[in-house]
């Protein structure tokens, strides 16, 4: 009877190990080339729908149920928005809005400067609706739009910023819908345009407390035309914060004064419901040479500022994000002196006031460009470093991941803007073909379930086991990869692991991560993937249960 049941349990126990390694379900080709943009979005009723964009082409739908078995397959020409026009449009995000799956687009049509909003069915991917939603006056006078979307709310809202910098004017207003998409709300973003030279947005983001507006403002000192700047213009930055708290039309708004050397050049929200503030994180990004032997070699100096303001006035202070613990802790562990520089991908701050940043370590041009090898636009992302932060702001622990990985282009580098606000501010087409395609396995996905963490990139299998001191090889290519992620718990534990299960031999499944997605309730991850097994290559869905 003992043997009996001792059985019983190693095969129960076997079928648990089983499961728990089969947390993940792929599905066959979905029958797509290997070109153009993919977008994955998870619906609220357990669909998925994959959105397939190429050049001049019609946008290409599939729909897949609850039991991940695709259920429809569409193709839409679509009417206002011009496909023909696809290689300079903005995508501006896509979300769930009631049951449908929402498509936000800025380009130039007629001559003007347009949001266009296209809903679909989410059920059978159908066109419901196709409608320009804002657009500026001309050319001449171009509008910039913002699509804000808080997965709490049954609504959106959209910052509308029309400027005009001859002039000194400004127009500015964040517009509020509700779930049947009808506007119910305006409210204006006032201040005195006629004080700076020129604006830029560096930040619209939505939090359950409220929406925040981050305004980037110079004034030129110096134009660069004298003899003793050289061709260097000198300017002085602002960074001017508008906060609108949730259920109110009255902004609240402050203004930072920088410096010269500090840029505003984007920004990342978190709210702190503990402390009753909003973290905003700052980049400031410069361009500048540094000597290597006798060459000067062109490289970028990334800087972090943490603000912290109080949500009811704005008022408060901020830090200087140095990662001083995680490049302590990175001294310990190599024989080097280098310490990381990078720029931050998401923020994250729980109901305790703890705050956890994720940064990308960024290296541009590290190639130097000659006669025969003119055009490098080389682009290296390399460590992830994760810095946590109490209340005030005070860094309390830090650590720093092995990752490297390489993008090239002949027309276009990745900027540090590109791959933080890869919903807001990416030109579907702007590079060649192949480049569009390859750029969509570059950088990493970030999750949060509760107080449980995932990194998601794709990474050699040979570097499975790296380390900082044995970082591996350097990822040229997405054919030769596979998706990985690192997961950090509660307890600051980080392990890795491969997405989709080991690998076999000359099998390569990597993911999609500029166009997945991730459902927040059931914690499922929805990629595209691309699977390679010797010559056979295939596009193909998968859900992984990230745990």
């Amino acid at each position: 009877m003992s043997r009996l049941l001792s059985f019983l349990l190693f095969f129960v126990s076997a079928i648990t190990v089983c499961v728990a390694k089969d947390n993940y379900h792929m599905s066959v080709g979905v029958g797509l080339e290997e070109v153009g943009i993919n977008k994955v979005l998870c619906m609220k009723n357990g669909y998925t729908l994959l959105f397939h964009f190429e050049n001049n082409k019609p946008i290409k739908i599939q729909v897949f149920d609850t039991t991940h078995k695709r259920v429809a397959s569409t193709r839409h020409q679509c009417n206002i928005l011009d496909v023909f026009m696809l290689t300079t449009t903005v995508f501006k995000g896509l979300h769930e809005v009631n049951g449908e799956a929402v498509l936000f687009f800025e380009q130039q049509n007629s001559g003007k400067h347009v949001l266009i909003r296209l809903r679909f069915d989410g059920v059978s991917g159908k066109l419901i609706d196709e409608k320009k939603i804002g657009k500026s006056q001309g050319l001449s006078k171009p509008m910039r739009f913002f699509v804000m979307r808080h997965k709490a709310e049954p609504g959106y809202a959209i910052l509308y910023c029309q400027d005009a910098p001859q002039f000194r004017e400004s127009k500015i207003h964040v517009a509020y819908f509700n779930a049947q998409h009808e506007q119910y709300k305006e409210v204006p973003l006032v201040f005195d345009r006629k004080k700076y030279d020129f604006l830029s947005v560096a930040g619209a983001e939505s939090t359950p407390a409220g929406i925040c507006i981050s305004l980037g403002l110079s004034n030129m000192l110096v134009n660069g035309t004298g003899t003793t700047m050289g061709a260097t213009p000198v300017y002085n930055h602002y960074l001017h914060v508008f906060y609108i708290p949730k259920d109110s039309s009255r902004p609240v708004q402050r203004t930072a004064d920088l410096s010269t050397e500090v840029i505003p050049y984007y920004t990342n929200l978190s709210h702190n419901p503990f402390a009753g503030t909003i973290n905003l994180m700052m980049l400031s990004y410069r361009d500048a040479l540094y000597r290597y032997g006798i060459e000067m070699r062109p490289t970028a100096f990334l800087s972090n500022i943490l603000f912290r303001f109080d949500e009811q006035n704005l008022s408060g202070g901020y830090n200087w994000l140095t990662n001083k613990l995680a490049n302590a802790w990175m001294a310990e562990k190599t024989d080097t002196t280098d310490y990381f520089i990078g720029f931050p991908l998401k923020m994250v701050t729980n109901s305790n006031g703890l705050s956890t940043v994720f940064s990308e370590s960024y290296n541009r041009y590290i190639n130097v460009e000659t006669y025969s090898r003119s055009q490098v636009f080389e682009t290296y992302l390399g460590n992830i470093c994760i810095t946590q932060f109490d209340d005030e702001g005070k860094e309390i622990w830090g650590t720093v991941l092995p990752k490297s990985q390489y993008y090239k282009s002949y027309r276009h580098y990745y900027m540090p803007a590109d791959l933080s606000k890869r919903w807001q501010s990416q030109a579907m087409f702007n590079d060649l073909p192949p480049q569009v395609y390859e750029r969509q396995f570059v950088t990493t996905n970030i999750y949060n379930k509760g107080d449980d963490y995932f990194i998601i990139y794709n990474d050699g299998s040979k570097n499975f086991n790296n380390s900082l001191t044995d970082p591996g090889d350097t990822v040229f290519s997405s054919s030769l990869s596979n998706a990985c992620y690192y997961k950090m718990s509660r307890k600051r534990d980080v392990t890795k692991h491969y997405l989709l299960g080991e690998p076999l031999i000359k099998e390569y499944k990597s993911s999609f991560v500029e166009g997945a997605d991730f459902d927040e309730q059931r914690g499922v991850y929805a990629s595209l993937i691309r699977y390679k097994r010797g010559d056979y290559v295939s596009l193909r869905m998968v859900w992984v249960r990230l745990e």
